[in-house]
């Protein structure tokens, strides 16, 4: 067990970043206040800046705390369908990822850049929760792959190759089933992006049933 100390500090961080992105419900991330937060604390400017020297540090970490719940709320689908189909444990991440955005809009909206202020860059922090995810989605369409998935031009199977080993450079994949990868995130992201913004309410288009229909051709281009 850590210290009092070190525990004391690690509980009043997490009540600053629950603080802080409440505030980011309320006004978006531009009305995010250190002092303000101090003040609803009953601590002073100089006080609160001990536990976060910036804004900026501080709206990393509400952005990193999103990485890790998505990843823990992925790895706990993949968990529990372990014993299921590659394509039917697909499915279950593609809704369990829309599931997540949907119940945390304001979060995933700082997590994939729409709602971040502007000039502020992605933390690097982020990478290893999003991978973790990432890795689950190309577990499940590995498996799906019997044979080689068609690979992609040169040009690309290049770029692929270094982004998948710039993520997990323990683990060599296709540039094949990289692209397949990426594939499945774009149109998930996409989806739930559109579903958010309340283009799928005017279109009068059903997003869980596009979604699935979505995946579904995933699945088809991955079984080849």
């Amino acid at each position: 067990m850590p210290p009092r100390r070190e525990r004391y500090r690690e509980e009043t961080q997490a009540e600053i970043r629950s603080i802080a992105l409440r505030q980011i419900e309320e006004s978006g991330p531009e009305g995010l206040s250190l002092n303000a937060i101090g003040r609803e604390m009953g601590m002073s400017g100089p006080a609160i800046y001990r536990y976060y020297a910036s804004r900026d540090e501080l709206l990393t970490e509400v952005i990193v705390d999103g990485w890790n719940e998505l990843a823990h709320a992925l790895e706990e689908t993949a968990a529990a369908a372990a014993r299921r189909t590659p394509a039917v444990r697909l499915r279950l991440l593609a809704e369990r990822y829309r599931g997540w955005a949907l119940a945390n809009p304001h979060r995933y909206g700082l997590m994939l850049g729409n709602r971040r202020p502007a000039g502020f860059e992605e933390p690097a922090e982020a990478i290893p929760p999003s991978q973790r995810g990432m890795a689950l989605i190309l577990d499940a369409l590995s498996e799906l792959a019997g044979e080689a998935p068609r690979p992609p031009g040169r040009t690309l199977a290049r770029q692929l190759s270094a982004w998948g080993a710039s993520r997990d450079p323990e683990r060599e994949r296709s540039p094949a089933l990289l692209r397949l990868g990426l594939a499945a995130w774009t149109r998930m992201h996409g989806v739930v992006s559109l579903e958010l913004a309340g283009i799928f309410d005017a279109l009068g288009v059903d997003a869980e049933l596009f979604l699935a229909a979505e995946v579904d051709d995933l699945i088809e281009a991955a079984a080849g």
